[in-house]
């Protein structure tokens, strides 16, 4: 009679129910890294969804990207895909692998999202055989972040920084270090990541159009980003790191006059609090000796996946489909919550984008970053680019210890055709 009675006083408070409703919940499983940008994304995204269905819960692990790589090859390669999650972020130049290597995992977005909201580099690198598969999140559209104190002291203005070669910039730095004992540059000969971004700023990459055949010998982007590095450490104007954080050390010791990389580095550079006022935004340099050469690139960002093999993959394109693929109210909340350029080609929406920054002197810099970021050439980034990048890198420090670049080209080429097997 005692049981009865409590088990009746919990029916009659609501508790019973409420837990029944509880464990109705479907809960679909989100997979991202960076606890700094993405997994608080996903949170927030989250948040949103639960409270418009309540039925659903959604759980976002934070997994190194390296250990998300490592699980979905271990799963998939064994065919055991019940460990797998509903949603996974992946990096764009990892993905051809997976749409390649395991056709059926990632669900096609057709008839579920407007991919057409999309900037077209972003859809070209989650698209494959005529499908789309991923929705577009970040944004990597690359700028020169420099030192306008720096640059003063040596003569120049903002405006001497608008459409300039990747030579000008050299010949500028040159005048800078000379006035300020400043670098010009930093970077880790063993990280192609600023190659990269010469090569896409030309349409161009380490495989040809298709991405099937490799495309170093006479791939011109590429001769010419090698070039442009050597000619930087013979004028003295590079400064060399090893890792995240000596990269940090390089531009908020001052170290450097120019940051030339993705626009997820501003929060990095605004860190540095005692600067604030003495940096500016500046389009890419654009190489000289390609045809169609831009001033606009990326380097990085991710796309988000559904796990079509999963019972909840309906669920989990809903939750993509309600917060990530366009909800503009939580893109725009994200700007200053995790400084994101998003990959819409329509930012007007999104009214943090026009405020001005006074740390880079006023300059509405993701406006910027939006408007460059719909000019970036696509280009298929293939399902190789990783392990072309382990030759590439090796013709990289050759080049710089002063060897032929003809020669050097020509073995890529071939080192690179016998590795992958084009």
């Amino acid at each position: 009679m005692r049981l009865k009675s409590v088990i009746a006083a919990l029916i009659g408070s609501g508790v019973i129910v409420a837990s029944s409703a509880m464990a109705a919940q479907t809960q679909i499983k989100v997979w991202c890294w960076d606890d700094h940008f993405n997994v608080p994304a996903a949170r927030m995204a989250a948040e949103r969804y639960e409270a418009q269905h309540p039925d659903v819960k959604v759980k976002v692990e934070s997994i190194g990207q390296p250990d998300i790589i490592q699980k979905l090859n271990a799963s998939l390669g064994a065919k055991n895909t019940r460990t797998l999650p509903d949603v996974v972020l992946m990096e764009d130049y990892r993905v051809q692998n997976f749409l390649i290597g395991y056709d059926g995992f990632m669900k096609p977005l057709d008839g579920k999202v407007d991919v057409s909201n999309f900037v077209d580099y972003k859809t070209a690198a989650s698209s494959y055989d005529g499908k789309h598969y991923g929705v577009p999140f970040d944004s990597g559209v690359t700028a020169t972040f420099l030192r306008i104190d720096l640059f003063e002291k040596a003569g120049y203005k903002l405006e001497d920084l608008q459409d300039i070669t990747w030579d000008k910039l050299i010949e500028m730095g040159k005048k800078v270090k000379e006035k300020t004992g400043t670098y010009l540059f930093a970077y880790d000969p063993s990280d192609l990541g600023i190659v990269r971004v010469m090569m896409q700023s030309a349409g161009s990459w380490y495989t040809t159009p298709d991405g099937k055949k490799v495309n170093l010998e006479n791939n011109a982007a590429f001769r010419e980003a090698l070039t442009i590095l050597k000619k930087m450490q013979d004028e003295d104007l590079v400064t060399y790191y090893n890792g995240w954080n000596q990269l940090l050390a390089t531009f908020q010791q001052g170290a450097v006059s120019t940051v030339i990389q993705g626009c997820w580095i501003t929060p990095s550079i605004e860190a540095s609090k005692d600067q604030a006022g003495k940096w500016r935004v500046a389009p890419l340099p654009k190489l000289s000796t390609v045809e169609n050469a831009t001033h606009y690139s990326n380097l990085g960002g991710s796309q988000w996946y559904v796990n079509s093999y999963s019972k909840k993959a309906d669920i989990a394109m809903d939750f993509l489909k309600e917060t990530m693929a366009g909800n503009e109210e939580l893109l725009n909340d994200l700007v200053p919550r995790i400084s994101l350029v998003n990959a819409l080609k329509d930012t007007s929406k999104i009214t943090n984008y026009d405020k001005a920054n006074e740390f880079f002197g006023g300059q509405k810099i993701y406006n910027m970053f939006a408007e460059w970021n719909n000019q970036i050439p696509a280009v298929n980034y293939g399902p190789h680019t990783y392990a072309i990048e382990s030759i590439c890198t090796e013709a990289l420090q050759r080049v710089l210890g002063g060897d032929d670049i003809d020669a050097v080209l020509k073995d890529a080429q071939v080192n690179a055709e016998m590795q992958i097997g084009l």
